[in-house]
């Protein structure tokens, strides 16, 4: 059985980030990755997605031009920085490694993946978010002929039109959020009639635009915040500019929360009933945790400075309001693994035995025994 001093599930920002600062710290460690590349599960986010500027987004020992600071990282991009951080770091990553299942044993842990049983002293979950979308389920949902597609499936309007079997027709997108947004935005674009449903107050966040001009500003009240201990929401707004001025011409028409399903139309909580010709889930999604049921009660994952509660030796990064507000996002990823190679560096210095003494330099027929 293979065994390293720690393993390292997954190698999306997070677990890159951690290898990152174990290496520096010439701690033992291994990344199990179920891709075939770093960062895979970024290849299969929306096209039309938008994750920030890169002045918030790069990883560890990494940095971006000047003039590429306050520009925001596309998709693609993204997905091939991942890749080439990783090779340009020389982490130690094994590919097509999905793990099914971590348990404990006398030594630390084993995890069984579907090459086989490792066995490690402590664990760092990066499995993130992408790989358990929430789905709703609703009354008639399952009997209705209206084809439904979480974001997920996604990647361009192609892939909407396969499952539709159609170029056009009436969309709902289901959420109200930044993902919700920019899916109404690209659907417009593209000729579909696009209507949304979605809980509580709709809030939008500034235009592109306004966003990188403020992103000075943003980054001074962020700071303040971390500094005072606040814990702020942490799911960003629906974007403003185009997408905000759909939404309020009436362009695109809102709808309260789905009641259930009836045939070809959809009712709302409000009595409403509309048809559509199809629906995106833009609902988000859970952190992965199936693999580590043995291990943890069901609720909400307790930590104690990064670590579980129920299964100690058991770390978490890039789990929401881990630390702060910011502790799911990339920035927050960035300072939140610095921390917690610290934490691992001191907690193996206390537990591992000392390295063994050169005999030149403790020579036993020379020592004066009292």
């Amino acid at each position: 059985m293979k065994r390293n001093t720690i393993l390292v599930l997954g190698a999306g920002p997070a677990g890159l980030s951690i290898g990152y600062e174990l290496a520096r710290r010439n701690l033992d460690f291994l990344i199990l990755e179920k891709g075939k590349s770093a960062g895979e599960s970024f290849t299969h986010y929306p096209r039309n997605i938008f994750f920030g500027p890169w002045v918030n987004n790069t990883l560890p020992g990494s940095r971006v031009g000047w003039n590429w600071l306050l520009r925001r990282s596309t998709q693609p991009a993204y997905s091939w920085y991942l890749r080439e951080y990783a090779r340009r770091q020389g982490l130690p990553i094994e590919y097509g490694c999905q793990v099914e299942r971590v348990e404990r044993d006398r030594h630390g842990f084993l995890v069984t993946t579907r090459q086989g049983v490792r066995s490690c002293s402590l664990v760092v979950n990066c499995t993130g978010y992408f790989s358990t979308p929430n789905v709703p389920q609703y009354p008639g949902q399952d009997d209705s002929p209206i084809p439904t597609m979480h974001t997920c499936q996604y990647q361009t309007i192609a892939d909407l039109q396969s499952r539709l079997r159609r170029n056009s027709g009436r969309i709902l997108v289901v959420g109200a959020g930044l993902s919700a947004g920019e899916m109404i935005l690209d659907l417009h674009q593209h000729g579909f009639e696009v209507a949304l449903s979605h809980r509580g107050k709709l809030l939008f966040g500034p235009s592109a635009l306004r966003e990188a001009l403020l992103s000075p500003v943003a980054w001074l009240a962020e700071r303040a915040a971390l500094a005072m201990g606040l814990r702020l929401n942490s799911n960003p707004p629906m974007a403003g500019g185009k997408t905000r001025a759909l939404v309020e011409s009436g362009e695109v028409l809102t709808y309260p929360a789905i009641e259930h399903f009836a045939g070809e139309s959809i009712s709302f909580v409000n009595g409403l009933s509309s048809r559509f010709d199809g629906v995106v889930w833009a609902t988000g999604y859970r952190y992965t945790l199936g693999h580590l049921g043995d291990l943890l009660p069901e609720g909400e994952v307790q930590l104690s400075e990064m670590e579980s509660l129920a299964a100690p030796g058991l770390y978490f990064l890039g789990l929401d309001q881990q630390r702060s507000y910011r502790s799911r996002f990339l920035r927050g990823i960035r300072s939140d693994a610095r921390r917690l190679a610290q934490l691992l560096d001191e907690r193996l210095a206390r537990t591992l035995p000392p390295p063994p003494v050169e005999e030149a330099l403790f020579d036993l027929d020379l020592v004066a025994v009292p």
